[in-house]
């Protein structure tokens, strides 16, 4: 690494007290100018936050100049840096040596005694000609390279050389194996080929080599890739684009109302119209239940839910034109299993009749915004798989209204599964406005890349479209439900009419309808409905018929169904004078008449993200939530990948035939168990963290239990297909050691130990891992017997003395791995008599060992200045006083550009704020959280650990925050481009720091236009342009994230990739500001009854990338590059993926190692596409299978993830062949056929994916058929 030395002079290690005592000045200065919209009682907008920003922890803030202006965008003068931080190696001088106290500090120690014990050198990245003389004794490797300046030669001493990692994209020939290996020929572990090493030496004191190969089996055949530019869809209405422009707090709001004598007349003249089309109402009972919100799910079930099922069973068979709509199958599933064979035809009989309606499919309704794609598709494909195997039923229409929010991506998964027809509610008060003035409440939804208008789709037959009117293939016929309500309120615009006076459950209030006055209540009842027909042009009405948990008492269909029988009854009888019918139906009957009668809609693309209601007049966004309790959001996260390599991984033992000889009963029980929790848990409850105290509890323990069994079946299948044939016994122990995460029993390895780790990506992946272990002198040995490079770091612990206190007992193992795509690699750990070498070097004032170390880590005083570090992409330089990044130079074109880091924090209001809501105190709305400490320089800390594969810097504040930036010293991979971001977050016991929302901002110099554009995915599978609009509020600006955001403009790009879903949003061009945690008392009237005052402790990791678009040659180019679909770049998919699946890693206890027979196991002949990524890969099992039952059929899940064309992908380590072919992909292929995405359907047979049967940016699933 490139470092500028600092002085050799003496210096005062000391912070100076000058860093006390920082003047407060604006955060940016410049933008004290934007002009301010003020709005109704002087509502704070983001311009004005903007300037009424109030910190100044670093020196580099002062700079006068006016940010807004691209030519005075560097802010940031390069001071001498004090402690920049080389490719430290270990160096010949003598250590500090602690004695034999039980706690000795590195402040301890005088300065004026200090020995320096070196001066960082400055070294080039490619040495000089003289400097490679210099060091010729030490032969290098040409697949890695050295940083041989650092080194100190001595006869008397080893040379100890750090080097960089490289993951070679041209590997020799020899090292790849041939795709026709069959498992016999894999490499293995035998006493002749790998373990006579075992009986080697591992007591002598062991040289590290100038640079350690990087080997591995490379089955990626370098096909190049063709990058195909997608252009964007065109739609007569851009979601996005209206929304920006719609008047978001109109007069109107403050009497919680939009229809006005404007709609009144419009009303009266349509009624006078003889154009006008007869009013049709189609009543449709439903019931809104929950899976899991104050209660448990088998609480719900078992005291309301399942009496609801049983009455609708018998009172459809008792009133013979009654009909009922069912939207979920996870209680549906579990009345089920109690339920006689009687009662089970009945419910068969009624879905074929048409008058029992099961929407949608889910299993549960889900949030549309912070939901991630893998666990929106796992319980699509468990509740359509349920469906046809116990009902032989595939749903026609979905109804998705308990959602507050709606993405693209769910209709686009809808119309994958055969579902073309879809009802939505809950949208913004000016979003409703806007559909019912223009009667829009009806409209085509397509996706902003679908251009396909060739395909047959049964939507263009219907309304017989042909040439180019045809709407594209994955359009879906939507219908805003009116007046955002899915129960009584939605009959018209005076909708508590309906639900006060026409809820007949509510027997104290309302009389039963009779010959004395059905016409009356007919009359009433009819004009709302009049009014609602007058939204649309086509005058056909739904009208739900229920509330939450209704129909728990049999008379309460009696008193609904009877009155409301009377009342259509009278109408359709006086039909010539009402010039209406109302009749009992279904939500596909409504469809089925608006099809029949109207042949053109207006198309629609974007999402409805932004919700807001006004119940009390005023705007209540409902943007809290897509931050609420971060920690949980991970480890559902962390649950759907440990079930996603749970179901490749019983795939693969399925494929290989490995449960022959093998009791599998117990695992299939297991498995579909855990797909059902996982898919319970997509609850919209749940996954957006919104549950109460009490329900939190109860779905912790159900992750939990739910992860021992994933893990359970995965060592299992990874037992069986590492094995020798026929050898049955489980050897392997999952090994999960991550910070605020779920742990494995075994977390701390030893000497004999063994590591075998799976990659469940159909990629190739390099990534660093992390081992913890109490014995420092270990050596890691591939499976090519070969030595990898490790890195010790030492576990650090802060307390609440503002000290840091270092392990004696406990070490972090840190390498490097290389793994194909979906295979098993094997490390084994050895002891060797002295590992210093590989230990990492500490730059720290307040660090102190937490006893007698038996290992020692070379400490270093910080001294002042600013802080560089770097490996051969990036130097980073960070701020002496706050210790976050505030610069990056892009070493290869020596180019600066600004990065400062920051945090901050929304003070909330106490009203329109909490679980669900989001709301800044109007008075007050930003918080300087860290200034309490710029005003004791004592009570925040800098530590930096320096190693061969990793270089962080730690700033830590008191309990509160601990943030790294870390950089790593490879090439050739996506992680020598990205920089790594891990923020420990800990609101401490409450009610400390309440009513505070933490973000991080991230100001850079990109000028993504005023007002900024900001791009963010919609649930990592598409990708949506947003426009901050600075003179609205902040609510309305802040979006869910679930995967990234970025920003860019003609020339630069930084994109923020995420583990979990986060709300994001920007107070001013170049920014991105993401929000971290938060924590309010209020309860926000939205159902709950609490805040969130639980707060725990949270650890977010996020990757950051600094990409360089490829500038357009001429002005065609350019209008292409303008016009084109914005999307990510490959590096940027591969870090989410990487985020969202980890690597799976197990452990071998020194006893069994000889069971493991295979080093080195890959489970495909080769790599996919470099555009194609595995969803899942699941077997179909259906309870009640027999205890023999060996499953031979899976279904496949692909999404063919498009990147953009505007950057190079310079680290492709994958096939670029757009074509795949499944037999020479999988063994044991018997027949593959494509279905629909929920694999349902018959499908067509199948042998080649390519551009024509799988386009770019669909999802694909695949029925195949092993022959085993």
């Amino acid at each position: 690494m490139v470092q500028t030395p600092f002085s050799t002079s003496n210096a005062d290690f000391r912070l100076s007290n000058k860093s006390r005592n920082i003047p407060q000045q604006f955060m940016f200065p410049g933008y004290t100018q934007v002009k301010s919209v003020i709005h109704k009682m002087q509502r704070p907008k983001i311009s004005t936050i903007v300037s009424s920003i109030d910190t100044g922890r670093s020196k580099s803030m002062f700079s006068r100049m006016n940010i807004s202006k691209n030519d005075n965008i560097r802010p940031y003068e390069l001071r001498m840096a004090r402690d920049a931080i080389a490719n430290v190696i270990r160096q010949n001088e003598d250590n500090f040596i602690f004695g034999d106290t039980e706690s000795v500090s590195l402040s301890d120690v005088n300065d004026t005694d200090m020995k320096v014990p070196y001066a960082i050198p400055t070294s080039n990245f490619f040495t000089s000609l003289d400097e490679s003389k210099q060091h010729d004794a030490s032969p290098h490797n040409k697949n890695s390279i050295s940083i041989p300046e650092n080194s100190v030669q001595d006869t008397n001493n080893n040379i100890f050389v750090n080097s960089i990692f490289v993951s070679n994209k041209n590997i020799a020939l020899n090292n790849t194996y041939d795709i026709n290996l069959n498992n016999t020929q894999l490499p293995k572990l035998s006493k002749s080929s790998y373990e006579v090493d075992l009986e080697k030496a591992d007591f002598l004191i062991e040289e590290a080599p100038a640079a350690i190969e990087a080997s591995f089996y490379n089955t990626t055949e370098m096909v190049p890739y063709i990058c195909t530019a997608l252009h964007e869809a065109k739609a007569d209405i851009d979601a996005q684009e209206k929304y920006s422009h719609l008047d978001i707090e109109p007069a109107w709001m403050v009497k919680k109302q939009f229809w006005n004598e404007i709609y009144e007349s419009r009303y009266e003249s349509l009624m006078r119209s003889q154009k006008w089309p007869p009013l049709k109402v189609i009543l449709i009972p439903r019931s809104q239940i929950y899976t899991i919100w104050k209660r448990s799910f088998e609480s719900l079930h078992n005291d309301t839910v399942r009496r609801i099922i049983s009455n609708i069973v018998k009172k459809l068979q008792f009133y013979p034109n009654l009909t009922f709509s069912w939207n979920e199958v996870s209680h549906l599933s579990q009345w089920w299993k109690g339920a006689r064979q009687k009662t089970r035809a009945a419910v068969r009989r009624l879905i074929k009749e048409g008058r029992l309606e099961i929407t949608s499919g889910t299993w549960v309704e889900t949030d549309e915004s912070v939901s991630h794609l893998f666990g929106i598709i796992h319980q699509l494909i468990e509740g359509h798989q349920w469906l046809q195997h116990h009902l032989n039923y595939s749903p026609d229409v979905a109804w998705l209204t308990s959602s507050v929010t709606h993405s693209p991506t769910m209709a686009y998964l809808l119309s994958a599964s055969g579902i073309t027809n879809l009802v939505v509610t809950n949208l913004h008060y000016s979003w409703q406005q806007f559909l019912t003035e223009y009667q829009n409440t009806d409209f085509i939804w397509v996706q902003n890349w679908d251009l396909d208008k060739s395909t047959h789709t049964d939507l263009n037959e219907v309304l017989k479209k042909i040439g180019n009117e045809r709407y594209p293939k994955h359009s879906v016929v939507t219908h805003y439900l009116q007046f955002n309500s899915e129960g009584f309120q939605a009959c018209g615009p005076q909708g508590e009419i309906c639900a006060t006076e026409f809820n007949f459950a509510n027997i104290n209030n309302n009389l039963d309808i009779s010959i004395f006055n059905v016409k009356e209540r007919s009359e009433r009842l009819l004009e709302q409905y009049s009014k609602t027909g007058t939204t649309s042009p086509h005058n056909v009405v739904i009208a739900p018929l229920g509330d939450f948990f209704s129909y728990e008492v049999q008379t309460e269909f009696d008193f609904q169904y009877n009155n409301y029988e009377k009342i259509a009854e009278f109408v359709n009888n006086n039909r010539d004078i009402y010039k209406a019918i109302i009749e009992f139906g279904t939500a596909k009957d409504y469809f089925d008449a608006i099809l029949s009668s109207q042949t053109s809609f207006p198309t629609l693309k974007g999402d409805f993200l932004n919700f807001a209601d006004i119940s009390d007049g005023s705007p209540a966004y409902w943007a809290g939530f897509f931050t609420s309790r971060p920690q949980f959001k991970i480890l559902l996260r962390r649950l759907q990948s440990t079930l996603r390599s749970t179901e490749i991984l019983f795939s693969f033992a399925v494929n290989y035939g490995t449960f022959k000889t093998y009791n599998a009963s117990e695992l299939f029980e297991l498995l579909l168990n855990a797909r059902e929790v996982v898919a319970r848990l997509q609850d919209r409850n749940v996954v957006s963290g919104t549950l109460t105290s009490r329900a939190m509890r109860y779905v912790h323990t159900q992750i939990l239990n739910t992860v021992k069994d994933c893990w359970r079946i995965q060592e299992v299948s990874a037992s069986l297909l590492s094995s020798k044939e026929g050898q049955n016994k489980i050897y392997l122990e999952k090994y999960v050691y991550k910070d605020g995460e779920f742990i494995s029993s075994f977390k701390s390895i030893t000497p004999g130990d063994q590591i075998y780790i799976f990659n469940s990506l159909n990629q190739e992946r390099t990534e660093v891992v992390e081992l913890l272990t109490k014995h420092p002198n270990i050596r890691i040995v591939d499976h090519n017997k070969k030595e990898v490079t490790i890195q010790i770091n030492p576990i650090w612990k802060y307390n609440y003395e503002n000290k840091i206190k270092i392990s004696k007992q406990f070490f972090k193992i840190i390498f490097v791995v290389t793994v194909p795509p979906l295979t098993f690699e094997l490390f084994k750990v050895k002891k060797t008599y002295d590992s210093t070498h590989s230990a990492s070097t500490l730059y720290c004032k307040v660090c102190h060992f937490d006893g007698i170390l038996n290992f020692s880590f070379d400490i270093r005083p910080i001294k002042e200045g600013d802080i560089q570090i770097e490996n051969y992409r990036h130097r980073l330089i960070f701020d002496e006083y706050s210790g976050f990044l505030k610069t990056v130079v892009e070493k290869l074109t020596n180019t600066e550009k600004v990065v400062y880091l920051d945090f901050g924090a929304f003070r909330s209001s106490h009203k329109n704020s909490g679980m669900f809501l989001f709301n800044t105190n109007y008075t007050k709305p930003l918080e300087d959280i860290l200034f309490p400490f710029t005003l004791d320089s004592k009570s925040k800390s800098i530590i930096i650990i320096s190693g061969t594969i990793t270089t962080e810097v730690i700033s830590i504040y008191g309990a509160l925050l601990q943030h790294s930036v870390k950089i790593f010293n490879l090439i050739n991979s996506p992680l020598s481009e990205a920089i790594k971001f891990e923020t420990k977050l800990d609101y401490e016991i409450s009610p400390k720091n309440r009513d505070l929302e933490i973000f991080i901002s991230i100001q850079t110099d990109i000028a993504n236009g005023n007002p900024p554009e900001l791009t963010i995915d919609n649930n990592g599978f598409q990708y949506t342009p947003r426009t901050i609009n600075v003179s609205n509020r902040i609510e309305s600006n802040m979006y869910p994230m679930t995967n990234m955001v970025f920003i860019q403009d003609h020339k630069n790009r930084l994109t923020v990739v995420t583990d979990h879903a986060q709300g994001v949003t920007a107070l001013q061009e170049g920014q991105i500001t993401v929000m971290l945690d938060r924590r309010i008392l209020f309860d926000d009237s939205r159902g709950s009854g609490e805040g969130l005052a639980d707060s725990t402790a949270t650890y977010h990791t996020h990757y950051i990338l600094l990409e360089n678009l490829i500038e357009p040659i001429n002005r065609y180019e350019d209008i292409l590059s303008r016009n084109g679909l914005r999307l990510p770049s490959l590096s940027a998919i591969y870090l989410a993926n990487t985020l969202n699946y980890l690597l799976d890693v197990f452990f071998i206890a020194v006893r069994e190692v000889n069971l493991c027979h295979f080093a080195f196991r890959p489970l495909i002949k080769k790599s996919f596409p470099c555009d194609v990524t595995m969803i899942n890969f699941r077997v179909i099992l259906n309870e009640g299978a027999p205890t023999k039952y060996c499953p031979n059929t899976v279904l496949l899940v692909l999404h063919r993830q498009s990147f953009t064309c505007l950057i190079h992908h310079t680290f492709l380590r994958c096939n670029g062949e757009a074509s795949l072919r499944l037999d020479k992909m999988f063994y044991n292929i018997g027949a593959v056929f494509q279905t629909n995405l929920v694999g349902t359907n018959e499908g067509v047979p199948v042998t080649i994916l390519n551009q024509e049967n799988f386009s770019p940016m669909e999802i694909t699933t695949l029925r195949i058929y092993f022959r085993n």
